[in-house]
């Protein structure tokens, strides 16, 4: 059973507060109704009126982070943070929105400054080329304060996004704008990251993990022509579906050391360049038949290891899809490098 106490808006900080109250059926069959008081603050990102697009720049070192579409069509963004501790957050949460323009630029710091990624070219040179960002410029920082706490609790990268009923205590779930392009800039540090892109039109996306635990989901084609999507996997797990509908020109991966599943389920509208690129991990590449015809290059090495199943070995370092020379369905070119990791590429 879910009860949801009305909502009480805070007008000074701009921000709405609830209280959810849940009851577990188990505890309740072993030894009567049982309550957990959960506190839910929302932070709505308000839409200037202008933007026709959205650039989201964010870092989480620490704590569980939920990524769905869907919200009102007067925001371009809601941050909504849970917690059971009902005296403080667990989460230092601090953004601003910045629009100049026609393009709107969010930046976001889920978790506490210590334990940080440090910012590397890559994502640094997106955010100053690509955001317009400038602190001389841009609005009000806002920010909650809190104790941080590391979140209990694992979920599996199988099922649904967590909910506000969800047996995690705390975490973070920010929704993003349907109405308009978006592009995505993150930080992941240690925690659990479910970032769910359905429904979302993406011009571009740069993830970096650290030690973590994360899924990327797509079910359903990406409206809009995307750049590219590049992913920096530290230590840890990755997961992936979904990458044959990004609509994307590069698909770029690297991984360190850990385990990570690539599907590239879905179907390709136009040729799709992919590097995946692994150190002391594991990769497992998994493509569907109907998602494109595919041709694989690869630098195989003494201390490297590559599988493949169900395609055709053309000559050294070169393998395709069974009649791929006959068709004319878009390809998908994957370049694989590895040092002393594993990879292993599925088309069935």
């Amino acid at each position: 059973m879910r009860i949801t106490l009305p909502t009480f808006i805070n007008e000074e900080k701009g921000r709405s507060k609830k209280l959810i109250i849940l009851s577990s059926i188990g505890l309740l069959a072993a030894s009567g109704v049982v309550f957990a008081i959960y506190k839910t603050i929302d932070y709505p990102v308000r839409r200037y009126g202008k933007e026709t697009r959205l650039n989201v720049m964010m870092s989480v070192p620490y704590g569980s982070l939920t990524m769905l579409a869907g919200t009102k069509s007067s925001d371009v963004a809601l941050l909504q943070m849970q917690s059971a501790d009902d005296e403080m957050l667990p989460f230092h949460v601090r953004y601003s929105y910045n629009p100049i323009g026609t393009t709107g630029s969010l930046r976001m710091t889920i978790g506490s400054d210590e334990g940080m990624l440090e910012t590397n070219k890559p994502l640094a040179n997106a955010w100053k080329a690509g955001s317009s960002y400038s602190m001389a410029s841009t609005n009000a920082i806002h920010s909650d304060y809190g104790d941080l706490s590391p979140t209990s609790g694992t979920f599996d990268l199988m099922k649904p996004p967590p909910s506000a009923a969800s047996e995690e205590n705390d975490h973070a779930t920010l929704f993003l704008t349907r109405e308009i392009p978006v592009s995505i800039s993150a930080q992941l540090g240690f925690g659990e990251s479910l970032l769910d892109w359905t429904g979302l039109s993406l011009t571009s996306a740069y993830i970096e993990t650290g030690s973590a635990r994360t899924e990327i989901r797509l079910r359903g084609h990406n409206p809009i022509p995307m750049s590219f999507c590049k992913i920096n996997a530290g230590f840890g797990e990755f997961a992936m579906s979904g990458i044959s509908d990004l609509n994307a020109d590069q698909f770029i991966f690297s991984g360190g050391v850990g385990y990570y599943s690539l599907n590239f389920n879905g179907k390709l509208t136009k040729n799709l360049d992919a590097t995946v690129e692994v150190g002391l991990g594991k990769v497992s590449v998994n493509i569907p038949p109907e998602a494109a015809r595919v041709r694989v290059l690869y630098d195989d090495s003494y201390f490297s290891s590559f599988s493949f199943t169900g395609l055709t070995k053309r000559r050294d370092g070169y393998f395709t899809s069974v009649g791929f020379d006959e068709s004319n369905a878009p390809i998908l070119t994957l370049h694989l490098s590895s040092g002393l990791g594993k990879m292993v590429v599925n088309y069935h």
